[in-house]
């Protein structure tokens, strides 16, 4: 990748709804189904929702995001339901794309987060919710191997599979950059830059995103952590050097704290 730097926008905010409207419409369309798509039930809850007290000083919901959100929310059923997308005859011979708004790209990357986990949930589902909500995300480059932060997500598409993949403006780039990347395998929130009063927190066998730089390239990557040599120091600096292994190539890297970034826990 270029280190051309894409123009300075401001990433909109993508929540439009509250979270006690997202648990109601996740309700209703539970009970619904793609009944809760209809036009006339779309404009009673954007009516509702617009006249509730709890949107004093927001937006009014109109009954277009209303029906959007569960067309988004069909979506997500059908990417989850690998089977059913595999016989269908509108996705055997080439990936299904669709444009949509950044909100739905957003919704849809946090719900494929949440696959896993949502086998057997272990925290209350309005907590998991908020906390997908506020998620930051870092992306893959099939180009480089190395993991960047994501600025926006431009596009979706779901595979004959049942795979979900996002076009991704990656931080710093320009459009010409944007790569496809599957949800599963090259997506991830954000790795958290280790600071000197929590290395003691990093274990031998740990996964860690090293910053390493050569003649070639200068670049955050995965690499395991193989050996920790620890020294005192004060919580404002650290002197520990880190024995790590990338894991594109295998080698070798002493790194420092300032070069190395943890995985959320």
């Amino acid at each position: 990748m270029t280190s051309e730097p894409m123009e300075t926008t401001d990433i909109e905010d993508f929540s439009e709804f509250t979270l006690a409207e997202v648990l109601e419409m996740e309700n209703l369309y539970r009970k619904r189904g793609k009944e809760s798509q209809h036009q006339d039930f779309c404009e009673e809850l954007a009516t509702k929702f617009s006249c509730s007290p709890i949107r004093d000083g927001k937006s009014i919901i109109t009954w277009d995001q209303v029906h959007t959100w569960f067309l988004d929310r069909q979506l997500f059923t059908a990417v989850k339901n690998k089977t059913s997308l595999a016989d269908s005859n509108e996705v055997k011979k080439q990936p299904a794309v669709i444009n949509s708004s950044p909100n739905a790209l957003k919704n849809l990357v946090a719900l494929s987060k949440a696959w896993a986990a949502a086998e057997k949930p272990t925290k209350p589902k309005a907590q998991r919710v908020a906390e997908l909500s506020d998620l930051i995300f870092e992306a893959l480059s099939a180009k480089d191997c190395a993991w960047y932060d994501v600025a926006a997500f431009t596009n979706f598409r779901v595979l004959y599979h049942g795979e979900l993949e996002v076009r991704v403006r990656f931080s710093g780039f320009s459009h010409d950059q944007d790569e496809w990347v599957n949800v599963r395998k090259g997506l991830r929130e954000r790795s958290i830059p280790l600071v000197p009063s929590e290395c003691h927190k990093v274990k031998v066998g740990d996964l860690l995103l090293c910053f390493r730089a050569n003649e070639d390239h200068a670049l955050y990557s995965d690499a395991y952590l193989i050996r920790v040599e620890r020294q005192l120091h004060d919580k404002d600096s650290c002197t520990c050097t880190f024995l790590v292994r990338f894991e594109y190539d295998n080698a070798e890297v002493e790194v420092q704290c300032n070069e190395v970034c943890c995985r959320p826990s």
